[in-house]
């Protein structure tokens, strides 16, 4: 198990990332989050850290799972486009395979991140 830690928002923040990152308990930073691809653990294996929240409360990790998602097709369409010279047709098609894709494989990191994030604001 971790050390207890720093204290100040901007020390933990690299901790609870890594934890988020390794899809770790931000508490004990050594619990698997997921049983399955998407079958969270209702609690902590390690610190018996409840990972059930509100209802609801995992629809933040949408915002993060979409934000990503954006991000990369807004960053590599143009740069795809406009330097590399493929066609707008071929890209459309690619765009659209990768966010039908791509959420579906950052699921678990999302839900990670969000979690880590409530932690670092608690």
């Amino acid at each position: 198990m971790d050390s207890p830690g720093p204290k100040s928002t901007l020390e933990r923040f690299p901790l609870l990332l890594g934890r988020a990152l390794r899809l770790r308990c931000p508490i004990c930073g050594n619990g698997k989050l997921f049983r399955g691809w998407f079958a969270m653990h209702e609690r902590c294996p390690e610190c018996n850290a409840d990972f059930q929240r509100e209802p609801g409360f995992y629809l933040g990790s949408i915002y993060i799972n979409y934000g990503i998602t954006a991000l990369v097709v807004a960053i590599v369409y143009p740069i795809m486009l406009f330097q590399a010279g493929w066609s707008q047709e071929l890209l459309l098609g690619i765009a659209l395979g990768f966010t039908l894709v791509f959420p579906v494989l950052l699921f678990r990191h999302a839900r990670s991140l969000w979690l880590g994030f409530d932690q670092l604001h608690d």
